[in-house]
């Protein structure tokens, strides 16, 4: 049963059936438009918060846009908070609050990774740096702005070159004119993110090889981890590129295949290291992709990352990576709700260090 309250903007259950006796509140904010979206859109988050019903005995839904909403979450003392986004954005001349700090300010567990570590999934060059100095393959980088350099001979890497917004996510920013081969393009795409970002813009060598996308779901207390990849392969684009940008990913039209021996034991290895160096925990999906000569370099962190069931790669890589092995043992498939319960029980056993279910 539900109960709405319109003024706190909450969806509350209320127990008919024994369930775990905690209580769970879920933290979203209306991310449309922004570069940053987190889990997804409202209904997403909704549908995570409506898969922990079926298992704890409370569960809030609260929809902030302010400070005061955070508060009214403090004063109710949930056992975990599910953080959908990494911050309420500036607004109003108020300035970002981060979920992970505010929460952690207050004493109250929340899932995945605290707010120093997802500064490595904002800032893309600070986490190739911090892998880089760790013994990480990272393609080669650097950042600019327009007009840095005036000739092709005074940038610091060859064409072809990658360009891409320093800190956006789902592709925002990339499009056929990310690829530059020759300056002029490349000047025209950085003008172009600098104008739409407001920031140094994030160059990178041209990685020709295949490109995968990999799941993980850590249990720090028990040191097991699932790391779960999956190759994507996106359509051409009017260039012949297999870019995989914005509007390839808002067609949902990639091929998304498992990856096969020795190659998923290659991948799992630098993406368990990449987790650890950079102090991830409980989940997050890292993005890798091959070099000339097929070894794997890391590409970006998505800490938390999009959990829109039919076409966010999180969900997608646990349920593709689990699947045959489930049938063949005549188990049931994962479904989106098993992995919205996985997260808060990583989260509750690493935050009490008990059980969950």
């Amino acid at each position: 049963m539900k109960l709405i309250n319109s003024d706190a903007q909450e969806l509350t259950s209320i127990a008919c059936d024994p369930k775990i006796e905690r209580y769970i509140a879920v933290v979203a904010t209306n991310t449309e438009g922004n570069k940053e979206t987190g889990f997804g859109s409202i209904d997403t988050c909704k549908a995570f918060y409506e898969a922990l019903m079926e298992s704890y005995q409370r569960v809030t839904f609260h929809e902030v846009a302010t400070r005061a909403s955070l508060d009214l979450i403090v004063r109710e003392r949930p056992d975990l908070v599910v953080l959908c986004s990494k911050y309420l954005p500036e607004t109003g001349g108020h300035p970002k609050i981060w979920f992970s700090e505010y929460f952690a300010a207050h004493d109250i567990a929340f899932t995945g990774s605290d707010r120093e570590t997802l500064e490595f999934d904002s800032n893309k060059s600070k986490a190739k740096t911090v892998l880089l100095n760790n013994g990480i393959a990272t393609a080669k980088f650097f950042l600019a702005h327009p007009d840095q350099f005036q000739s092709e001979d005074q940038l610091p890497l060859p064409l072809p070159l990658f360009i891409k917004p320093l800190d956006a996510a789902n592709g925002n920013g990339i499009d056929e004119n990310s690829i530059a081969r020759d300056f002029e393009s490349y000047r025209q795409k950085i003008a172009e993110l600098f104008l739409a970002f407001g920031a140094k813009i994030l160059v990178e060598e041209l990685l020709p090889g295949r490109e995968f996308t990999v799941a993980v779901l850590d249990n720090r207390n028990e040191a097991t981890r699932m790391v779960m990849p999956l190759e994507i392969i996106p359509p051409e684009n009017c260039k012949g590129d297999r870019t995989l940008g914005c509007d390839a990913k808002k067609k949902n039209d990639e091929v998304l295949q498992l990856v096969e021996e020795p190659l998923v034991s290659e991948i799992k290895q630098l993406v368990g290291k990449a987790f650890s160096i950079l102090g991830a925990q409980d989940f997050g999906r890292i993005d890798v992709k091959l070099d000339a000569l097929g070894q794997p370099h890391f590409i970006e962190a998505n800490l938390v990352p999009g959990m829109t069931p039919d076409s966010s790669y999180f969900p997608r890589a646990c349920i593709l990576n689990n699947t045959e092995s489930r049938i063949k043992n005549d188990m049931p498939t994962i479904t989106h709700s098993d992995i919205a319960r996985k997260i808060v029980e990583l989260a509750l056993n690493r935050a009490y260090l008990v059980s969950a279910v």
